[in-house]
C-alpha cells in the first residue's frame, strides 16, 4: 500500500489531479467492462482518450487502468468527482461525453453501455430532460 501511495505521488503532481483523472478513467472503464470483457480495441481507445484528451503518459494510464480494473465501486462517487471538477466548464463536459460516445462505438453499442452513457449524461448535464 505504501509503495502505491509513493508511486501515485510520482505520477501526478497534485492529489487533485489524480482524483479527477481516476474518476474520468473509472467512468470510461465502466463502459469497457459493461459487457464483462475488455477488447484490445476498447483498451486502445481508453489509452488514446487519456493520452490525447487528458495529456497523460503511458505510466499514468497504466496506473489508472490497474486501479479502475481492480475497483468494485459504483460510478456515483466518480460522477460526483467529475461533476465537482468540471461543473464550471461545459465544453470539457461535452468533450468528455463525446469521448464516452466514441468508446461505446468501438465494439458496437450495447444497451448496458448506452444505459451508462445516459446515467453519466444526466449527472453531468442535469438540466437535460429524460425522455
Amino acid at each position: 500500500m505504501f509503495k502505491s501511495l509513493q508511486e501515485k505521488s510520482k505520477l501526478f503532481d497534485h492529489p487533485e489531479d489524480e482524483a479527477i483523472h481516476l474518476a474520468l478513467a473509472s467512468v470510461l472503464y465502466h463502459i469497457i467492462s459493461a459487457d464483462n470483457s475488455e477488447s484490445f480495441k476498447e483498451l486502445e481507445k481508453f489509452s488514446l482518450i487519456l493520452q490525447q484528451e487528458f495529456d497523460l503518459d503511458e505510466k499514468q494510464i497504466e496506473h489508472l487502468h490497474q486501479i479502475v480494473k481492480a475497483s468494485t465501486s459504483d460510478m456515483s462517487t466518480d460522477l460526483e468527482t467529475i461533476n465537482h471538477y468540471l461543473k464550471d466548464n461545459p465544453m470539457i463536459r461535452m468533450k468528455f461525453m463525446d469521448k464516452l460516445n466514441q468508446l461505446i462505438g468501438v465494439d458496437g453499442a450495447l444497451n448496458v453501455e448506452l444505459d451508462i452513457f445516459n446515467e453519466v449524461l444526466h449527472v453531468i448535464f442535469p438540466d437535460i430532460k429524460r425522455v
